[in-house]
């Protein structure tokens, strides 16, 4: 038995098959007080430790045969220890490992279980940290269209004062300074916040805080030459109100467009007209 319990665990089946070795030499009918409990014990282990369920029904079948065969050549009643054999292999035998091969799937079924348990958790932690990312994108993108927009009028001031009359020498330079230091933070914000911008991004929901006409009023007053147009068609004048997401991406749009004429074509003329039509606004 010792011998049989320390190859319980790299050989279940082996440390099986020699306690039940040890019960067929001490009685035909394979129970006894000295091997019975072991076989027990050892037919769980079996179970719970094999990874093939063919070997121990092998194993059963051998030992069955093996019984019947010693009953039958030196058994001195050989039909109540056929029944003690048969009653031995079902329910110290068959069912103990049964519940050793229960025990097993439930542990394979647990593992299983925490192992999806932890990869859809990590799933989670990915999709949040990418939604996390993609809002950052978003806000990137919305500090560099705001923020260049402001810095463009800003530009725009300060060239206005620069070419101002009656203005002294160092005023004048300290203006072009001004301008130049307003351009190059432009040029900067594009390349470092304009490289998060991702053409596939949802636009934000969250409009701007302004109009269309409030916008293009504010640039004229910054400097740039720009006018809202007036429709003939009174109808089509109606501009879609802040708050809905066509205002937010006629805000952005406009917005991009004053800056882009004010970096790349000063001095010209700009002329902003919205339209509605049956199939959408222009």
């Amino acid at each position: 038995l010792a011998a049989a319990a320390a190859l319980s665990r790299r050989q279940p089946l082996a440390s099986f098959a020699l306690t039940a070795a040890l019960g067929l030499a001490a009685t035909p009918a394979l129970f006894s007080v000295s091997y019975g409990p072991a076989l027990g014990v050892f037919a769980v282990l079996l179970g719970l430790r094999a990874p093939r369920s063919r070997p121990a029904v092998t194993a059963f079948a051998a030992v069955a045969l093996v019984g019947t065969a010693r009953i039958a050549l030196v058994g001195v009643d050989p039909p109540p220890e056929w029944l003690v054999l048969t009653g031995t292999l079902l329910f110290g035998c068959v069912f103990p490992w049964l519940c050793g091969r229960y025990w097993r799937q439930s542990r394979a079924l647990a593992e299983a279980g925490w192992l999806k348990a932890a990869r859809l958790e990590d799933e989670q932690r990915h999709a949040e940290e990418r939604a996390r990312l993609r809002e950052r994108a978003r806000i990137a993108q919305d500090m560099h269209d705001s923020l260049g927009h402001e810095l463009s009028l800003l530009a725009l001031r300060a060239a206005a004062l620069q070419v101002s009359p009656g203005l002294a020498t160092d005023h004048r330079a300290a203006a072009a300074d001004l301008r130049a230091a307003a351009a190059d933070a432009t040029d900067h914000l594009h390349r470092i916040i304009g490289v998060l911008r991702e053409d596939d991004e949802p636009v934000p929901l969250a409009p701007a805080g302004e109009s269309v006409r409030q916008l293009v009023a504010r640039a004229a007053e910054s400097g740039l030459p720009v006018r809202w147009e007036e429709p003939s068609d009174t109808t089509a004048a109606e501009v879609p109100e802040p708050g809905g997401v066509t205002a937010h991406l006629l805000h952005r749009v406009v917005r991009e467009a004053l800056t882009n004429a004010a970096r790349h074509a000063p001095g010209a003329p700009v002329v902003v007209a919205v339209r509605n039509h049956a199939h959408g606004t222009t």
